[in-house]
């Protein structure tokens, strides 16, 4: 056989150029991603943060996935939630999620940081430690989870993932933001708990998924390069 065969040169060419377009799309994410931290960099920076309520409109509607900023509320102590395990500087605990029904009448679930396992044990009393009106400052998106966490058991108390939709529903919570504030402020400051101190970004991987579509498709094109050669040896 000599030449090059129609069969396998076609599935070659189709396998070459799906893997570019993967790599091509991944590299569109990236300058996406790229844009977005951008932006997130110049919240934190600005002097003047965005309104909140408008910024939660906003996120609800799809327009924005993030805002940074600062609201403030009641406390719906009786709501509150520990989600968990959480580790910190190897010492495991877990994150408090406190629902605030701000002044507008919305319900927006803070992130106030990483409490210990003596929460657990002592929760009642510490709720009523809570202050009658906190103001939380950080940034505002929709929850997101790793698809390996368990699933959450309400009916035990257990919260393993930040999912509103079943808060809302199995708190009885009314009118409840989709998205949770991570505060990295909170005034006045809880006792014992440790915020975010950390700035967030979204996670940016799309130049290795890029590399590593492209890589395949060299693989690809040198494993048909050397089976070609083969066949047309004599």
């Amino acid at each position: 056989m000599t030449g090059f065969p129609l069969k396998e040169t076609l599935i070659a060419s189709g396998c070459v150029a799906i893997l570019c377009t993967l790599g091509t799309w991944q590299l569109q994410r990236l300058h996406w991603k790229n844009d977005i931290t951008a932006n997130l960099e110049e919240l934190y920076n600005e002097p003047q943060r965005q309104d909140m309520p408008d910024a939660l409109d906003r996120i609800e509607q799809g327009e924005i996935d993030f805002s940074y900023g600062t609201l403030e509320g009641q406390p719906l102590k009786d709501k509150t939630i520990l989600l968990g395990p959480r580790i910190l500087d190897g010492r495991s605990g877990y994150h408090l999620l406190v629902p605030v029904e701000t002044a507008q009448g919305r319900t927006v679930i803070i992130n106030t940081g990483w409490v210990s396992d003596l929460w657990n044990d002592t929760l009642d009393e510490r709720l009523g430690m809570l202050p009658a009106h906190l103001s939380a400052r950080g940034v505002i998106r929709r929850p997101d989870w790793s698809s390996f966490a368990s699933k959450n058991s309400p009916a035990n108390n257990l919260w393993f993932r930040a999912d509103t939709k079943e808060i809302a529903r199995e708190k009885d919570i009314r009118n409840l933001s989709s998205a949770i504030l991570y505060a990295d402020r909170i005034d006045p400051p809880l006792q014992d708990v440790t915020i975010h101190e950390e700035k967030w970004q979204p996670r940016n991987k799309h130049l290795q998924y890029a590399l590593f579509w492209y890589a395949l498709a060299v693989v690809m094109t040198v494993v048909y390069g050397v089976y070609i050669r083969k066949q047309n040896k004599p």
